[in-house]
């Protein structure tokens, strides 16, 4: 319910009705819920001095009321820098490691802190696609988004002043990441949603299903052949997958590589629509 903590109500001795209730998760606005919906507005929502003051209200009622009073951490200031590192390595493969040790704390209490982050909803991991055909794959390494784009830029002071650029990229990224994993809750079918990346350092951001469509983001406004090594190696070894980009070109077109791959370039709006009209996966 509004207002519950999300991780009392999984860890109290609540009744949560197992086998006779079923459970619907609430998650932030989606592009087709807001009307006039500007990208660049959206993805540099933290910059407003009015929005950077609920943020900050939000980020304190949240080590008040979830982590302190509930007992959840011991070392508080500890945790807050883990938060601004979260911000600052949204989106990116987790190193334990290096986060505890800017922390000053230990790997353990690291993982522990992302587990608190998972429970109280305000994140999400998403985990290395496995199956290993020809390429050396990373395996073992999630990567970790948080549940806002804002939050998450508030969180690493990020300025953005245009869409261009590495900054832009990773939030348009995150922003697509929490569309698929809005549409595959309310949608309820509940498909894995997974990253593809070799140990040489080829990438796909986002493989949904078995292999089932594999989706490169890009945030420029013409997509080339050689942008796209990493989706074509893919498609490569995955020749039935559905390989899109989504980016900000101005129409929907396909790129064929060869006789076997025929990759689709989308603009973000068309990807979107036809996500939630169940015409992607």
């Amino acid at each position: 319910m509004c207002g519950s903590s999300a991780r009392k109500l999984k860890t109290s001795s609540t009744n949560l009705l197992g086998g006779r209730a079923w459970q619907y998760n609430f998650y932030p606005l989606v592009q087709n819920e807001i009307p006039d919906f500007d990208l660049l507005r959206a993805l540099r929502l933290a910059e407003s001095k009015y929005i950077n003051n609920y943020f900050q209200a939000y980020v304190d009622v949240y080590l008040t009321d979830e982590i302190r009073n509930e007992g959840l951490v011991r070392n508080l200031p500890g945790f807050a820098r883990f938060l601004d590192i979260v911000g600052i390595t949204n989106g990116e493969m987790v190193n334990a490691n290096n986060i505890a040790r800017d922390c000053g704390v230990n790997r353990n209490t690291v993982q522990d802190y992302y587990q608190i982050l998972v429970d109280t909803l305000l994140g999400y991991f998403i985990y290395p696609h496995n199956k290993k055909i020809k390429r050396d794959l990373i395996t073992a390494t999630p990567k970790f988004y948080l549940f806002d784009v804002g939050v998450a830029n508030y969180l690493a002071k990020q300025s953005l002043t245009s869409l261009k650029g590495m900054v832009v990229g990773k939030s348009f990224e995150h922003f697509l990441m929490m569309e698929l994993t809005a549409f595959c809750g309310i949608s309820r079918k509940q498909f894995p949603i997974t990253y593809w990346r070799t140990k040489t350092g080829l990438e796909v951001d986002f493989i949904l299903g078995d292999a089932d469509v594999a989706i490169e983001v890009k945030i420029s406004d013409e997509v080339h052949r050689e942008d796209l090594k990493g989706l074509v190696a893919f498609c490569e070894e995955h020749p039935k997958t559905k390989a899109i980009v989504v980016s900000r070109d101005k129409s929907p077109r396909k790129l064929k590589i060869n006789d076997e791959i025929t990759i689709l370039i989308l603009p973000w709006k068309v990807f979107l629509d036809r996500l939630w009209d169940d015409e992607i996966i």
